[in-house]
């Protein structure tokens, strides 16, 4: 008997469990014995009117992604449709080329892909930013990265392109299987790879900036895989369920596996966030099974029946508030980890519909064949008790480098000026593979570097020489540079620099850069140009203030949210007062009727 979820590359198990373990499972199994739960409502959608519908111009080519204002949907019409839960049209944009059934969020922002190579990003309000042709037939939803990288896959290739549109790297690869590539918790990748080798899947194991790790063999055919914050769920032909997880070392580990009581693999896999636990759904016989396990530990914590949805007929699996959602062409239902279900919905003949989705409000979406959406509202979900705040997402694959203080005084810095230049040629070309991961680490070892010479003790420190100020050149060069990173590493240190740069020449350049990066997330950047605008430049220092109202349109461009556009317009009307000079004046008011013609198109 295997004891490990799968082998290395030289065979041999890498990691065990202990006979006891298996001992323990089979307890747990006696203990949940496999039982159907009546829901506790049925619903008949083919006799309810929709509590709302919108016209989406098309049928739809692609599934529903989730945001956090509701869904987006693509349409054969080649429109891309934007909808609160509830059902209002936040807007509705035609894009070009022949759409793919690919679709991804990244919070808001949106990867479509088109013509079957072409990979777009779409910012909040709908608007293309760029489109890059990774050569190659896409043949999966796009799949977004720590750090905002996307990675994309073909039948042969895997390809990394950056927020800029810029690609990172490419990859050509065995023939690669149906499943989309997964993600470790590091922010590494796996490419499940179609060729089975013994009778045993293999995947593929990736750092994030293309360097080929290890060849996984699995101790069966995986049937399911699911990517959560812990590192990757998959479940085998065999019945055997597990989690795989990066080491240290950048190798992958089986953290836990262990058999689930079905005879046959899950055909779909569910983790929540909101609980932390995962749902792996099963066929047995003519019904659903959901097996509910802690995703940390795996351990068992409940099995039920929760209908009638064969893998050929599913459709839709997602976690909600309460528990999950599950869907096939027929039925759907949603359910606690309790086993109780809240309600079964009778849907529409599928003939007539051809996507669905679950809101957080509670709304079943169908995606009609008539070229509509409708939603039916099926009611309020328990009342869930507050968790303590979740740790902040983990955006970052690198570390700053632990360099020498004395080095550093003695004018030896870890960023050479030969090294600056080939990184910036390296980032106007593209391809740059596993070399981005130093180029990075330096990058952020400087940035740190240069927020640490204005703290308070090296400023005020008499003896203390600011390199950063005194090495204009090489400091220009280290703001374009954490510009044209094309990932969301550098934007809180251009935040930070904003609030802390005293030279007015040197602040210049943060505005400027800071502008040309364009991602910012949380508004921080936008919140330190106003302070800027309110607190610190005078009104008559005209080169920096146009530069702050080039940079304020840049990120209202690019990050395309109505709340920053709403403080992107405070920044530009403060500069309308008499007190500033004219040509401030008049730039502000240009720059706002750009920024307001944006918000028309």
């Amino acid at each position: 008997m295997k004891h490990s979820l799968f082998k290395n590359r030289n065979g041999i198990s890498k990691s065990f469990l202990l006979k006891s373990l298996f001992l323990l499972l089979s307890f747990q199994l006696a203990i949940f014995s496999l039982h159907a739960q009546t829901p506790n409502r049925t619903v008949d959608l083919n006799s309810q009117e929709p509590d709302w519908q919108a016209v989406i111009g098309g049928e739809a080519v692609s599934p529903c992604v989730a945001t956090s204002y509701g869904v987006a949907l693509l349409s054969d019409g080649r429109l891309l449709s934007a909808c609160t839960g509830s059902g209002t049209v936040i807007w509705q944009m035609s894009i070009k080329g022949r759409p793919s059934p690919y679709l991804s969020s990244f919070g808001d922002f949106l990867y479509v892909v088109t013509d079957g190579s072409k990979l777009n990003l779409m910012n909040p309000s709908g608007k293309t930013l760029w489109t890059s042709n990774a050569q190659f037939q896409i043949t999966n939803s796009p799949v977004v990265g720590l750090d905002g990288r996307v990675f994309v896959q073909g039948k042969k290739q895997i390809a990394c392109y950056g927020l800029d549109g810029k690609r990172k790297w490419k990859a050509d690869s065995s023939e690669i299987s149906n499943f989309p590539i997964c993600q470790l918790e590091d922010g590494s990748i796996l490419v499940f790879l179609k060729a089975l080798k013994n009778n045993q899947s293999v995947a593929a194991h990736y750092s994030a900036f293309g360097k080929w790790l290890e060849d996984i063999t699995f101790s069966g055919i995986v049937s399911a895989v699911e990517s959560c914050e812990k590192g990757v769920l998959l479940s085998l032909k065999n019945g055997s369920i597990g989690l795989v997880t990066a080491l240290s070392d950048g190798s992958a580990q089986s953290k836990w596996v262990n058999g689930s009581g079905n005879s046959g693999g899950a055909f779909k896999i569910c983790h929540s966030k909101t609980s932390g636990n995962t749902a792996f759904f099963f066929q047995n016989a003519s019904k659903t099974e959901a097996v509910i396990v802690k995703t940390e530990s795996g351990e068992l914590l409940n099995r039920f029946q929760v209908g009638q949805i064969a893998p050929a007929d599913f459709k839709l699996a997602r976690p909600t508030k309460s528990g999950f959602f599950i869907s096939g062409s027929y039925s759907a239902c949603e359910f606690l980890e309790s086993g109780t279900i809240l309600y079964a919905a009778l849907l529409p003949p599928s003939n007539k519909w051809n996507a669905i989705f679950y809101t957080d409000k509670n709304y079943i979406i169908l995606a009609m064949k008539d070229w509509t959406m409708k939603g039916f509202l099926m009611g309020q979900p328990p009342k869930i008790a507050k968790k303590s705040p979740s740790k902040p997402q983990k955006i970052s694959y690198i570390n700053s480098i632990d360099y020498d203080s004395t080095a550093m005084e003695l004018g030896i810095r870890p960023l050479t000026n030969q090294k600056m230049a080939e990184i910036s040629q390296a980032f106007k070309n593209g391809d740059y593979g596993e070399k981005e991961k130093e180029y990075l680490e330096l990058l952020k070892t400087e940035a740190e570097n240069y927020i640490k010479s204005y703290s308070t003790e090296s400023h005020f420190a008499s003896d203390q020489v600011n390199f950063f100020a005194e090495n204009a050149v090489f400091t220009q060069n280290l703001l374009y540079l954490m510009s044209k990173t094309g990932t969301r590493e550098f934007s809180l240190f251009f935040a930070r620099l904003l609030s802390t740069e005293l030279d007015k020449s040197q602040l210049l350049s943060v505005v400027s850069f800071a502008g040309q990066l364009g991602y910012d997330e949380d508004g921080y950047v936008l919140a330190a140009l106003e302070n800027l605008v309110m607190n610190k430049i005078r009104p008559n220092e005209t080169t920096l203030l146009k530069a702050v109202c080039d940079s304020t349109y840049q990120i209202c461009l690019f990050m395309g949210r109505p709340a920053l556009n709403r403080r992107g317009k405070n920044i530009l009307t403060h500069m309308f007062f008499p007190s500033y000079d004219q040509n401030v004046q008049v730039y502000a008011r240009k720059s706002l009727e750009k920024m307001i013609n944006l918000e028309k198109k």
